[in-house]
């Protein structure tokens, strides 16, 4: 699998979640404990987030971890 695909969905994902929510970047950006240059990095699909960085993301969406994955394998990512 193309790593660079899986982060690309990653962060379509993450900032599906957040648009959806009517979250702004700097919210979740401070709910997720993350700086707003990381969070843009990571939401653009130009950075790889540690697991760690995921599951706060995740979790400042009320967005399972696990649910991340799966909607990756459903999309034939992983």
């Amino acid at each position: 699998r193309d790593e660079v695909d899986i982060y690309r969905e990653i962060s379509k994902i993450l900032e599906q979640k957040r648009v959806n929510l009517g979250m702004s970047k700097r919210q979740l950006g401070k709910l997720a404990g993350i700086t707003p240059v990381y969070l843009r990095e990571v939401l653009r699909g130009e950075r790889k987030p540690s697991v760690i960085i995921l599951i706060s993301l995740c979790s400042a969406l009320n967005f399972k971890p696990s649910d991340l994955f799966i909607h990756l394998e459903s999309k034939n990512k992983i």
